[in-house]
């Protein structure tokens, strides 16, 4: 199975019609203008679907979505151990 950055990096790149290469796990995504309030839901809704993590209306906010990595942090913290 692929790496959590990997499957985020991967809907990124399709949900944006980039090359998964052009995302690195720094890339700022809100900042740039890359992904907007809307884009924020839909990525939260692939993730609490694609992971089974629920992630608190609250929570959607630019800080959390800013990058591959501060997304994988996030979604770290929310998991339980595995």
């Amino acid at each position: 199975m692929p790496s959590l950055a990997a499957r985020v990096t991967g809907y990124l790149a399709e949900e944006l019609r980039m090359e998964p290469s052009a995302i690195a796990p720094e890339t700022p995504l809100v900042s740039s203008g890359l992904l907007d309030s809307v884009a924020l839901v839909r990525l939260a809704t692939f993730l609490e679907k694609e992971l089974g993590v629920r992630i608190p209306d609250r929570d959607v906010r630019p800080e959390h979505f800013e990058t591959v990595a501060r997304i994988v942090d996030y979604v770290q913290r929310l998991r339980p151990e595995r």
